[in-house]
């Protein structure tokens, strides 16, 4: 028993110093983009193939909004710039890695065209919701009220800081 517990604490312990080192690392930036300068589209790095299956297609597209949405409420109220850029890369990145190649074609040139706002939660919640209504019109289904949008996906904060007292 006691053999275990020395075991467990140190694979802990190394799992610990091996997160420590990944997160305080020095990054090679993946985009390197300075205000006003324009973003090049990534079109091109696209690299997952047509989804040929329409309801599987669908059905990714709703699970992917929902994840979308619930991150960007949950996206920092006055984040800090390492997490703006943090946002603006995990955007272009997913731009480029969306299982579906027409869908992130699509969305690649639709976020080239309007980056991602990062100042803060709800401007985040509100490009986010712009581009969903794009992608609607796209897709000739009706666009959703912005001015709703906390409402349909709540940031859940509340919910943590009382789970945490």
């Amino acid at each position: 028993m006691r053999r275990v517990q020395i075991v467990t604490t140190v694979v802990v312990v190394t799992l610990l110093l091996i997160s420590t080192f990944f997160v305080y690392r020095k990054q090679e930036p993946v985009f390197e983009t300075k205000p006003g300068e324009e973003i090049e589209s990534d079109e091109a790095k696209v690299i997952m193939s047509v989804m040929g299956n329409q309801t599987e297609k669908e059905e990714l597209g709703r699970a992917t909004w929902k994840f979308l949405h619930t991150m960007m409420a949950r996206y920092p109220e006055t984040p800090t710039e390492t997490e703006r850029k943090s946002l603006k890369d995990f955007m272009m990145l997913f731009s480029t890695l969306y299982p579906c190649g027409e869908c992130a074609t699509h969305f690649n040139k639709m976020i080239t065209t309007y980056p991602p706002q990062t100042s803060s939660r709800v401007a985040a919640s509100q490009w986010l919701c712009a581009m969903h209504n794009n992608v609607n019109e796209r897709l000739k289904k009706p666009v959703f009220d912005c001015s709703g949008i906390e409402a349909k996906y709540p940031c859940g904060c509340d919910e943590e800081k009382s789970s945490n007292e």
